[in-house]
């Protein structure tokens, strides 16, 4: 083999790896250009999600300390009472923290 055909044959496998490289990240790099700023609109989304969030850990954290007091409730009574009461309030933070969810989502 010649000098040159040998470099013309290794220059043309150069253009074919670079082809394949380049159709193996074009995913990658369209994610990449798809994930510019955000616009306004998602920045309200992500803080709705944030919000969502620590309404969920509020309610989680006062059903926590509703199912502590029913530990040491008096009574049984006293007691379920509690554990009822600890339940609602886990439910209602978990329902409002999805519906603002929802919301967030169709932000994106």
């Amino acid at each position: 083999m010649s000098p040159s055909f040998e470099a013309l044959r290794l220059k043309q496998q150069g253009i074919r790896m670079n082809k394949l490289a380049l159709i193996m990240t074009a995913p990658a790099l369209a994610l990449v250009g798809a994930c510019g700023d955000d616009s306004a609109v998602e920045e309200t989304g992500d803080a709705l999600e944030e919000r969502a969030d620590a309404v969920e850990n509020l309610g989680d954290e006062r059903a926590e300390q509703l199912e502590e007091m029913a530990d040491n409730a008096p009574t049984d009574a006293r007691e379920d009472a509690l554990n009822a009461r600890a339940e609602e309030i886990d439910d209602v933070g978990d329902e409002r923290a999805d519906a603002i969810n929802e919301v967030a989502d169709e932000m994106e």
